[in-house]
């Protein structure tokens, strides 16, 4: 088993931010992380529910289904590990169990040790590592350069100049060949950005930005032809060559990538099948009468022989089963175990690992703190400004949108007169503003979080920022646009439908229409980081929105109102908002005409129709007020939720 009995690679140089982590003080590396893992399970905990209970007509608890049982390993500085095996076989699985991500619900047994130190916690592997995941997670509106300037802001040390950053970018934009693409945007819905093989590069890119010692790869080349996938393992083997530890899973490589593996971990139905170098691996099969034939690819003959034919179920088990048994009892698998032992119990001395674990518990707690809130902020909000510089587009459509629909309400509503018909006409077209505001914010923003969410979530599980900020970024980001939407819409709309024309009155029109759109863009934020997905929270909106309409006061008197839903009159920012705009419209307005020989009551003065309408104008200040409670309660529970998905993940 050469590979694992080989000399360690010496150091290369590097710009290492973490060159203090190694403390190998009796081989003299820095920067250099030997990963080990004994007794490595995962149980999927089964949904033992009523439904479930009732359908197999019996209480008793399903067991937890095994995904991993017993795996053994370890990984070297300056070398390549790939986690092989069929679909299903538990991959993603192990990779996800060694670097604390992504586990869900699973349940974790074994033991994990880094040079031989024990690791506890996602924090502690965070410091020393990093995760290059399948699916690649860009925001397409940014460069290649300016992605990777967003990330070595944000990722870098603290104490790391400008200066420094900068010329870690360049080498890792030439080291991964990014230098023709590094001008380029990565990709938008409508232009097509860099290709596929360039964003796995820059994947990597992104992950190497902070000089790590291990990297975790999920299926590297998946997606991609022969030849980036070519390109991406030479991108690995370059980083191995400067002393990184690298673990990847693979499907199915061609044989010219399988040859640059340097350890093989071969994994079927949760069991190790076989765990050494690429040569040791045809001696073990042939030892289990399964020789690899000549001018065969070695990856397409392993996993055959490991996966699991539904229609030859029963035969394919028994052949793994013969396969992982019959290494659980090889010289093989006595060489990892003694290879084990050695690193965890004599290879690293004791103070070595005192160090080491001091080292790793004071960069744990420093991982979240390599920007302050303010630069985190700062480089969010300039993030989100380039989307709207490079993707015009829909602000446009914004703007286009509320100026054709306040000439439309305008003409439709077109110099109305203060009479009888005329006081039905305004009330309806002032509750039509309200409605009209409140419903399109909502709907535009409602899918915002479910879009965004993945790229949130793995930003924040790297340490790059808090919750908080990235928030704070995301209002400040939507208030200017939500401001001149709704001033522009009332500047054309109010004057054309001849509205209390006095300049006070439209400026607090205009102040409770902004409120309005603050309070729909608010809760519509909170429904978008409720909702698992766009289609989910498209789906709520609706429902939600029409009760809250209805019990504004306007479409049913407030008397009227059923006593177990007077309470989501108290959340109907409609409700407040009508009592506003109507106060604002018809107080101290007199002399409404009435015609001629009516004998039924008509209005006057505008006393009259607040009261009709059950206002009380000792509320007007109250009601602003409250909708600003409004906003910040929404704004609040969203901040909630993020924070719980952000942690739960």
């Amino acid at each position: 088993m050469s590979s694992l009995n080989s000399e360690e690679i010496p150091q290369t140089s590097s710009l290492s931010i973490q060159s203090a982590i190694s403390l190998d003080i009796e081989d003299n590396d820095t920067n250099k992380i030997t990963l080990s893992w004994k007794d490595l399970n995962a149980f999927m905990p089964e949904k033992n529910t009523i439904l479930s209970k009732l359908k197999r007509n019996s209480y008793k608890v399903k067991e937890p289904r095994c995904i991993l049982n017993s795996i053994d390993g370890l990984a070297k500085p300056g070398e390549v590990l790939a986690i092989m095996g069929a679909s299903g076989a538990g991959k993603t699985t192990l990779l996800n169990a060694l670097n604390f991500r992504n586990r869900g619900k699973l349940k974790i047994s074994g033991e994990i040790r880094v040079n031989g130190c024990g690791v506890k916690s996602i924090a502690d592997i965070r410091s020393i590592s990093s995760y290059v995941q399948q699916d690649d997670l860009f925001v397409g509106y940014l460069t290649v350069k300016e992605h990777l300037l967003f990330q070595a802001m944000l990722r870098m040390d603290k104490d790391t100049s400008k200066k420094d950053r900068m010329l870690r970018i360049n080498r890792i934009i030439h080291d991964l060949n990014l230098k023709k693409c590094e001008n380029t945007l990565i990709g938008l819905f409508a232009r097509r950005g860099i290709s596929g093989g360039e964003k796995r590069r820059l994947a990597f890119a992104s992950e190497v930005i902070t000089n790590p010692s291990i990297l975790f790869c999920d299926e590297p080349t998946s997606g991609l032809d022969s030849y980036m996938a070519c390109s991406v393992m030479e991108s690995m083997k370059k980083l191995a060559k400067q002393g990184k530890t690298i673990i990847c899973t693979i499907h199915q490589p061609s044989s010219e990538i399988f040859q640059e593996f340097d350890t093989l971990c071969l994994l079927s139905e949760g069991r190790l099948a076989f765990f050494g170098s690429i040569f040791d691996a045809s001696v073990f099969f042939k030892n289990q009468g399964m020789e690899l034939p000549p001018n065969y690819n070695p990856a397409d003959f392993y996993i055959r022989k490991l996966a699991v034919i539904p229609s030859d179920r029963e035969k394919c088990l028994k052949n793994v089963l013969k396969i992982c048994d019959g290494f659980s009892n090889s010289e093989f698998k006595s060489r990892i175990n003694s290879t084990i032992k050695y690193i965890n119990n004599e290879k690293y001395s004791q103070e070595t690992k005192a160090k080491l674990e001091n080292e790793i518990v004071l960069r744990s707690k420093k991982s979240r703190d390599k920007s302050n809130f303010f630069t985190q902020l700062g480089w969010l909000l300039w993030r989100n400004s380039m989307g709207i510089i490079r993707e015009p587009f829909t602000f446009k459509i914004q703007v286009f949108q509320t100026l054709i629909v306040s000439l439309l309400f305008g003409l439709i509503y077109l110099r109305l007169s203060y009479d009888q018909k005329g006081v039905m006409d305004m009330n309806g077209y002032l509750f039509l503003c309200i409605c009209n505001h409140g419903f399109s914010t909502m709907f535009f923003v409602v899918n915002t979080f479910p879009i965004e969410l993945p790229i949130f979530l793995r930003e924040y599980q790297n340490g790059m920022y808090k919750v908080i900020s990235y928030y704070l970024a995301k209002i400040f980001t939507d208030l200017p646009t939500f401001f001149f939407l709704p001033i522009v819409f009332m500047s054309i709309a109010y004057w054309m439908a001849n509205l209390n024309n006095g300049p006070d009155r439209f400026f607090i029109c205009v102040s409770i229409i902004v409120l309005v759109v603050q309070c729909s863009l608010a809760f519509g934020c909170f429904l978008s980081a409720l909702a698992p997905s766009t289609n989910v929270a498209l789906a709520i909106a609706g429902p939600i929105l029409v009760p809250l309409m209805i019990f504004s006061g306007f479409l049913l008197n407030y008397e009227s109102i059923p006593k177990y839903f007077i309470w989501l009159r108290y959340l109907s920012w409609f409700s407040y908002s009508n009592e506003l705009i109507l106060i604002n419209q018809w107080k101290g307005i007199q002399n409404i005409s009435c015609p001629n020989g009516t004998t039924s009551f008509c209005f006057s003065n505008g006393e009259q129709i607040i009261d009709y309408y059950k206002i009380d104008q000792n509320n007007y200040r109250l009601n602003f007020g409250l909708l600003g409670v409004l906003i910040v309660v929404w704004r609040i529970l969203t901040y909630i939720v993020l924070l719980i998905k952000a942690n739960r993940k």
